[in-house]
């Protein structure tokens, strides 16, 4: 926990820094911000503040994206507060105070600062990186000369940065961000994403004001600019970003123009920033209480846990997920007894027992217990680490969708053999999850879903279908994929949609799937040894179900 003092210190330089900000604006640009809005048109002014939202959005992306490869998983929605609380700190030289994110995660995560401040340092590496990138490819004002000299000074910035901590306790994360392609080339796409809409500001603010502002001299001005004006280390760049850009554009726009245009850019993008970062900083500074995690973040949702999903994506993933199961057991009669392992509202094992099967369910949520609408469900409030059952007591167990949740790959691996514990000679574990093969759909699922749906937090654990392969005591009979339709998928598009499906279900696509089906028997001979996490390698492609 920060002490007053700690933050006080801290919070000197920004406010500072917003407050000469806000003199600047208000005895130097004043007259022009007022005779620039009353030229703006006000609906394109209206999509300026909402690709400045998106830009924003996927630089916060990028952050929790290297923040995950650095050893740091935070739940999303309370990160993007965090990170938008320190926006103002923009408003200081250097942007240092932007550091104070660091200690916002410390505060409510335990997220350890000198991590935290390195992904920060990267972070920037990549903005300068991106935006030398544009400048010197994209046909502007600009001369390329700029935008390459930022490109090779960031390049060896980076290369001295590794090798000043290649002997310290940072030795792996800066190995894992600063060197490895899998963490690089997305982070640095996201980057010139992000610039890259960045830089449309300028096309759209010429459309507000009339001018004819093109897309790439746009992209290359807000490039050039914002490069030179972070040069000079003035907070937010105030009084060199913005004067730097008009010089380039007086060589297309009369001296006016140009500066309403500067002006228009400016507002929408660096005063949108310190308004909404203002208001969150307040928030931050009230004391935003700790964020729920794991079976408190679904004690926290439960009254809203069912709406997560539209009714009639959930009617269908519920009905195919039972399918598969049914057929995987066999007739409900000779199934024996079994269980819901995680079984949330107790829909699943509602609908089982409706099928015939013996199931009772257990989730550790009360808050969910309490929400289940069928109170005739036998249910229990347990954890699936330490299952209440003897050994060899069950006959099947089915897990939807609830081992990603658990809090890594150790407490996996403890479930992994706590199942394989109970279940008796020749028992089957049926497993329902996420499919991380497709990149795509583990990208949305990490970084956007959880932003979209409180039912993921952005910290889960993802299991590739080869970890089956190799679970100690259990033994992989199948998998199958299936689904390729997002969640949010309306009603009118369900038919054409469900038959593109079935046609990348039936062809080679079919292991990129948004889930699949894993069917595993346990091992008729042996008690299953310690636990193990399990291999990550590709598995041999099995044929599609029928």
């Amino acid at each position: 926990m920060t002490s007053r003092p700690a933050w006080r210190w801290h919070l000197l330089p920004i406010g500072v820094g917003v407050l000469a900000a806000a003199l600047w604006v208000w005895f130097v640009g004043g007259e022009s911000i007022a005779a620039t809005l009353q030229r703006v048109d006000p609906l394109v002014a209206i999509w300026l503040v909402v690709s400045t939202a998106g830009w924003f959005g996927l630089r916060f992306i990028r952050s929790q994206f290297l923040l995950r490869y650095a050893g740091v998983r935070v739940p999303i929605r309370p990160a993007l507060a965090t990170y938008l609380a320190a926006l103002p700190g923009t408003a200081t030289p250097a942007y240092l105070g932007e550091s104070i994110r660091s200690i916002f995660l410390r505060r409510r995560f335990g997220a350890p600062v000198p991590t935290t401040l390195f992904v920060l340092l990267v972070e920037r590496m990549h903005d300068v990186a991106a935006l030398a990138l544009l400048a010197a490819l994209v046909p502007g004002p600009t001369h390329p000369a700029v935008g390459w000299g930022f490109l090779a000074a960031v390049l060896l910035g980076g290369l001295a940065l590794r090798r000043a901590l290649s002997t310290t306790g940072m030795a792996r994360v800066a190995r894992s961000i600063l060197s490895s392609a899998p963490v690089l080339l997305p982070a640095f796409l996201l980057s010139l994403l992000a610039w890259g809409g960045a830089g449309l500001t300028y096309w759209l603010a010429g459309r507000a004001l009339a001018l004819p502002v093109g897309v790439a001299t746009g992209i290359d001005v807000f490039a050039g600019s914002t490069l030179l004006g972070a040069l000079t280390l003035l907070p937010a760049g105030f009084g060199a970003t913005g004067s730097a850009a008009i010089l380039e554009l007086e060589a297309l726009l009369p001296a006016a123009d140009a500066v309403a245009l500067v002006t228009l850019v400016r507002l929408g993008t660096t005063g949108v920033a310190m308004l909404v970062g203002a208001f969150f900083l307040v928030r931050e500074l009230r004391g935003e209480p700790a964020a729920a995690e794991g079976v408190a973040h679904f004690d926290d949702i439960a009254a809203e846990y069912a709406a997560q999903w539209s009714p009639h994506v959930w009617d269908l993933l519920l009905q195919r997920k039972m399918g598969f199961m049914c057929e995987a057991l066999g007739e409900a009669p000779q199934a024996g007894i079994g269980l819901d392992l995680g079984c949330g509202l107790g829909l699943q094992t509602g609908e089982m027992r409706q099928r015939g099967y013996r199931v009772l369910g257990l989730e550790p949520s009360v808050g969910l217990l309490r929400q289940r609408p069928d109170r005739d469900t036998p249910v229990l409030a347990g954890d699936g680490m330490r299952l209440p059952f003897a050994d060899r007591s069950l006959d099947f167990v089915f897990v939807i969708g609830v081992l990603h949740h658990l809090p890594g790959r150790a407490a996996q691996a403890e479930a992994f053999r706590e199942i394989a514990r109970v279940l008796r000679p020749g028992g089957r574990l049926l497993v329902h999850e996420s499919n991380p093969r497709n990149p795509l759909f583990r990208f949305y699922m990490t970084y956007a879903f959880p932003i979209l749906k409180r039912i993921d937090e952005g910290t889960e654990w993802w299991i590739h279908p080869a970890t089956w392969q190799d679970v100690p005591g259990l033994a992989l009979e199948r998998i199958r994929y299936f689904t390729f339709l997002p969640d949010f998928i309306p009603r009118v598009l369900m038919r054409p949609a469900l038959a593109i499906e079935r046609m990348l279900e039936d062809g080679p696509t079919y292991p990129y799937s948004a889930h699949y089906f894993a069917v595993l028997r346990r091992d008729a001979m042996a008690m299953p040894a310690t636990a193990g996490s399990g291999t990550l390698s590709d598995p041999p492609r099995p044929r599609p179900a029928a």
